[in-house]
């Protein structure tokens, strides 16, 4: 909902002046309250202060003469305060009462608004008390003052000393008109303010939404555009001179980022051309190296095919020399085997290289390629150590080739063996993949290699002598990924030696019998 800006500017005004409104109304109600209880107690204080200086001129005059039918009676201030009480209490809308402490008449016996006031005065010290009093919908204002007896008063009271607190005076007032009148005018107040406010909080969403979340919109809009892709976009903001300045450098942006971009795409294209030529020639060069290759290779078959024959009938014939026959006989058989490597690298490379796909079993695959390597492995003085499942492990794959990948994996591990060692062939199941692993005790090969070993013409620097031209683990990962399948090495720098393995899809039909 207080995603949008904009609601979160009208959330905010509504709350600020909202709490604004009510502080202002509690306080405005305070300061009306305020003032009419001072306008009742100064009202109160007026009626006190005359009825004292009443009773004190009366007590000056030692009392006064005012006639009743034929006679004149003489009026004490005591008598003449209870007169105005009682003249008063029904015709004024106050009342005033003289309350004497310890007095045994009911009209001056203190209530209990009178008995705390004048227990106050004299502990105290305070020269007035007042409290307003709720009754349902009805107030009324109460206040007392000392009554003290002056020297005047001795005449009529020489029993009291003079100077002496001997109760108060107290009025009251009538003050439920004034409360209500008081109510009156904070509905009155509360709606203008509330009136007010709402006035208030529309021009100012007004403002904002003029000044602010418009520009602010349409400058969104317009970047979302931009971000889209759309470069020919402007804005137009006009609320003001800042927003004005704002949009003019906004589509100086967007306009630079478009000529920026038409740069781009011209310098991308003509790069594009550049790379299309250079790939063009790259794959004349390519084209130039495996025809090569191919070529050569062709053309050197035949005569080391030729060379060979020509042994072969020279051992035949000539029991002299055979040692020399011998040896151009294993170096006849290198080179062709060199030539073959070249060839086979040339056509993986090409993508030429045709694979005879059948079912077969793979564990008769590894036997047979175990049987070829063992001349290697007695010249060597290297065991072999062969297990395998006693189920057939069947795959669609290229028996020849694979048994070239198994004897090319094999002969590096019997090679790099120390004599009286082991090496270890095993042929398992992991998912849906036949997994083959040839583990040697070798000098193991460097973290740094292992990422080198199958490219073509790697050597390391501990490599033994007649260890070939680098090719077999490239000719060896090229079979297997062409089978889809997957190549690779482990080493473990804490023991010798290193694990050579390659994985081949199982066949669909053997699934079934797998789970």
């Amino acid at each position: 909902m207080f995603a949008k800006l904009e609601n979160k500017i009208l959330f905010w005004i509504i709350v600020i002046l909202g709490v604004f409104g009510v502080v202002l109304l509690y306080w405005q109600g305070r300061q009306y309250q305020k003032a009419g209880l001072n306008q009742l107690r100064q009202q109160a204080r007026g009626i006190y202060h005359y009825v004292v200086l009443t009773r004190e001129l009366i007590s000056g005059w030692k009392g006064v003469y005012i006639q009743k039918d034929d006679a004149f009676v003489r009026k004490t201030p005591s008598e003449f305060t209870a007169d105005l009480a009682s003249f008063a209490g029904s015709n004024a809308p106050f009342s005033i009462k003289i309350a004497v402490t310890g007095s045994t008449s009911p009209a001056h016996r203190p209530d209990r608004f009178e008995q705390n006031a004048i227990q106050r005065m004299k502990v105290q010290g305070e020269t007035e008390v007042w409290k307003i009093f709720e009754d349902e919908d009805r107030y009324r204002f109460r206040y007392a003052g000392p009554l003290i007896f002056e020297n005047e008063c001795q005449g009529c009271h020489s029993s009291i000393p003079s100077t002496k607190l001997v109760g108060c005076i107290s009025i009251g007032i009538n003050a439920t008109r004034f409360f209500h009148n008081l109510q009156k005018d904070a509905r009155f107040f509360a709606i203008y303010m509330v009136f007010a406010l709402v006035i208030t909080a529309f021009l100012l969403w007004f403002m904002l939404r003029n000044y602010v979340i418009s520009p602010v919109r349409q400058l969104n809009n317009a970047a979302e555009l931009v971000r889209n892709g759309r470069l020919d976009v402007s804005v137009n903001l006009t609320a003001s001179t800042e927003w004005k300045r704002v949009g003019e450098n906004f589509n100086n942006m967007v306009q630079a980022l478009a000529k920026r971009q038409n740069q781009l795409e011209k310098e991308a294209q003509e790069a594009l051309e550049r790379m299309k030529s250079a790939f063009e020639e790259l794959k004349k060069t390519e084209k130039y190296k495996a025809d090569f290759f191919t070529n050569i290779t062709h053309d050197l078959k035949t005569p080391i095919t030729a060379i060979k024959g020509a042994v072969g009938i020279l051992e035949r014939r000539c029991s002299e020399g055979a040692t020399y026959l011998n040896i151009l006989q294993r170096n006849t058989e290198k080179l062709s085997s060199m030539v073959q490597d070249i060839l086979d690298c040339s056509r993986l490379e090409s993508g030429e290289m045709q694979l005879n796909l059948q079912e077969a079993d793979l564990t008769e695959v590894l036997e047979d390629a175990i049987l070829m390597s063992m001349p290697l492995a007695w010249k060597k003085d290297v065991n072999l150590d062969y297990k395998v499942p006693d189920h057939p492990c069947v795959a669609r794959i290229d028996v020849k080739r694979m048994e070239q990948v198994i004897i090319n994996l094999l002969s590096n591990a019997i090679k790099f063996s120390p004599r009286g060692e082991t090496v270890e062939i095993r042929l398992g199941w992991k998912k849906d993949f036949w997994k083959v692993t040839i583990e040697d005790r070798g000098p193991g090969i460097q973290p740094d290699e292992v990422e080198l070993v199958f490219e073509k013409f790697f050597h390391r620097d501990d490599n033994v002598q007649g260890a070939g031209m680098g090719l077999g683990l490239a000719i060896a990962r090229g079979i297997v990924e062409a089978h889809s399948g997957h190549i690779g090495v482990r080493t473990d720098m804490d023991k010798p030696g290193c694990c050579f393995y390659f994985t081949v899809p199982v066949w669909e039909e053997s699934k079934e019998r797998l789970s």
